[in-house]
């Protein structure tokens, strides 16, 4: 099976580079394209993909989708573009490993929907790697006890089934995209697999203020999810067990805490918020 890769981009350069170094490292033995969908307009993208030496090993091309701000819309873009019948989507500041399109085309065989596991590792100073837990590598994530999901930087769907359900939903910009897109897939009918072999370095955000942003978005945008689908929700016990971890991460004077403190503490209490927020919001339990 031949495959389109789709990044969205934004403001990428330079972690854009690594990415597409890590593409041109695949052992997958079939055709295969690189699709950059350019969600800021920018002429330098432009020029850098244009001129880049590994254009032709990547069968690389720009795409404009700088008319609507958002992850969504510029994965639609980029995927109404593509050649070929499997579209597989990363992100521009991660990097796949070496066999990622090869296990992501074989799984996509017999499945119209596939995900793969992240590791934060390779991308990730070892502080930083210990901000937050990632999932189980060797199964797909279940949220709101309802259905499998998988990252939207590790993620592939046969064209006639993105078309079947109407792509990305353009209201979910970033966060809670997959989330969504995933459980609209299998909810019309259509088979979710998960390739343990197609691992993803997968970056965290640095900056204690971005990871904490990041993951109030996430789980507001879970909840949202959560109710337009809904989904059972998380168990009420989990409130007070994730309020506990807040507390206890929370060192009683500020100034003296470390940075791995200062980012676990962040992610944890980010995404209770988010949560409680989006609960509050979208008139659902998701604690």
């Amino acid at each position: 099976m031949t495959a389109s890769v789709v990044i969205a981009y934004h403001r990428g350069l330079p972690d854009l580079e690594v990415q597409l170094n890590a593409l041109a490292q695949q052992d997958h033995p079939g055709a295969f394209e690189v699709i950059v969908s350019d969600n800021e307009g920018s002429a330098e993208l432009r020029r850098h993909v244009d001129d880049h030496p590994l254009r032709d090993r990547l069968a690389l091309r720009w795409v404009d989708s700088s008319d609507i701000a958002g992850t969504s819309h510029a994965r639609n873009v980029g995927t109404r573009c593509a050649a070929h019948d499997f579209i597989v989507y990363c992100d521009q500041d991660d990097a796949v490993h070496p066999g990622w399109l090869r296990a992501m085309v074989t799984a996509g065989r017999d499945a119209d929907l596939v995900g793969g596991p992240l590791e934060s590792e390779t991308l990730n100073d070892p502080i930083v790697a210990a901000w937050r837990a990632l999932p189980d590598p060797e199964r797909p994530v279940v949220l709101g006890r309802f259905l499998p999901m998988t990252f939207g930087c590790n993620l592939g769907v046969r064209r006639e089934v993105f078309d079947a359900v109407g792509g990305w939903d353009e209201s979910y910009p970033t966060a809670g995209s997959d989330v969504e897109f995933c459980w609209r897939v299998q909810v019309s009918g259509h088979r979710f697999a998960f390739a343990p072999e197609a691992m993803v370095a997968y970056r965290y955000r640095t900056g204690v203020r971005e990871t904490f942003a990041q993951a109030v978005d996430y789980g507001r945008e879970e909840a949202r999810v959560a109710e337009q689908f809904g989904a059972p929700g998380r168990q009420w016990w989990w409130f007070p067990i994730h309020a506990g971890v807040v507390v206890a991460l929370c060192p009683v004077w500020p100034w003296a805490w470390s940075r791995r403190r200062r980012g676990e503490w962040s992610w944890v209490t980010g995404n209770l918020v988010g949560r409680v927020w989006g609960s509050l919001r979208h008139r659902v339990i998701y604690l």
